[in-house]
């Protein structure tokens, strides 16, 4: 036996209703944090290795985006003060997403670590 709608008007309202329903389920993205380690060491601006950090952080907010994957590596180009940095995101999050991360996790570094 098979199954005919009534009408097609039945059929349009009912899917209207379903595609109503996937657009009103919003969520925000989870910024909570997860690891936070802050060097021992305190530094002040102006001291070779803050301008290491301050580079590698700057690449990392500024290509991140652009990487297939939101993912990026960089390393400062300093020989005597060298400071590590990697971004990444989930491709499950839209471009604004993963830069809103990128910027909450800049200003939990600063506000936390400090120098």
């Amino acid at each position: 036996m098979t199954f005919v709608p009534k009408s097609s008007l039945t059929v349009s309202a009912l899917f209207i209703a379903l595609l109503r329903l996937c657009y009103t389920v919003k969520g925000g993205p989870n910024a909570s944090i997860n690891v936070l380690i802050c060097n021992v060491k305190s530094q002040a601006e102006g001291d070779p290795f803050w301008n290491s950090v301050t580079y590698v952080l700057f690449y990392l907010m500024n290509v991140t985006l652009s990487q297939q994957g939101f993912d990026y590596s960089t390393t400062s180009p300093y020989s005597t003060t060298v400071a590590y940095g990697r971004a990444t995101c989930s491709c499950d999050l839209s471009n604004n997403d993963c830069a809103n991360c990128l910027v909450s996790a800049k200003e939990t570094l600063k506000t936390n670590c400090g120098g």
